[in-house]
């Protein structure tokens, strides 16, 4: 009978906290729990404005600010052959035009897969690129002197998930309490 109310416990506790993957009560009575950050993890919608600017010649702009990752976006005709290649900062802006009709779009950015596409440049004048992120392979641990409270978890899991995004490039270390609570990455 206890077996199965930890196992609902578990479940249930899983449930509304998903990224939470493992809760043990040690013999000492400390407390750790297992999560990753897959839950923190949106995805990028970037949209390119294709302007047909006469004749033939089709001019691509794309442009997102408020990003705090670097890209790259490639552009080749149906070929493969290189057409434009351009490192992108953080507002991924960039502007080129082309007389080709159909033209492949790579597209990638720190942190997210890389999307690919083949358009019509003469019959789109929008495409909107929904970049999905990358998985989180990495699993974190919590050790805590003491229970954690849900608010709590999701504290300390927001700050792990901030630490670890390319801007701040902090220690997680930082989201831990000297002589209550210590974090490490789970091997």
């Amino acid at each position: 009978m206890k077996t199965i109310t930890t196992l609902i416990a578990l479940m249930a506790f899983q449930t509304i906290y998903g990224q939470i993957l493992h809760q043990t009560i040690r013999e000492d009575k400390t407390h750790e729990y297992w999560f990753s950050l897959d839950q923190y993890q949106k995805p990028l919608n970037y949209a390119i404005e294709i302007a047909h600017l006469g004749g033939n010649i089709n001019r691509l702009a794309g442009k997102i600010t408020g990003n705090k990752k670097n890209g790259v976006i490639i552009i080749s005709d149906t070929k493969n052959n290189l057409l434009f290649k351009k490192d992108l900062g953080s507002d991924l802006s960039f502007e080129f035009a082309t007389d080709q009709k159909e033209i492949l779009i790579e597209f990638t950015v720190d942190g997210f897969v890389t999307y690919s596409k083949k358009v019509n440049a003469e019959t789109l004048s929008v495409l909107v690129l929904k970049l999905q992120p990358e998985s989180q392979d990495e699993v974190y641990q919590i050790n805590s002197q003491k229970e954690l409270a849900s608010t709590e978890l999701d504290t300390i899991m927001q700050c792990v998930n901030n630490c670890i995004q390319y801007t701040s490039n902090q220690d997680i270390t930082a989201c831990e309490k000297k002589g209550e609570i210590t974090i490490s990455v789970q091997l």
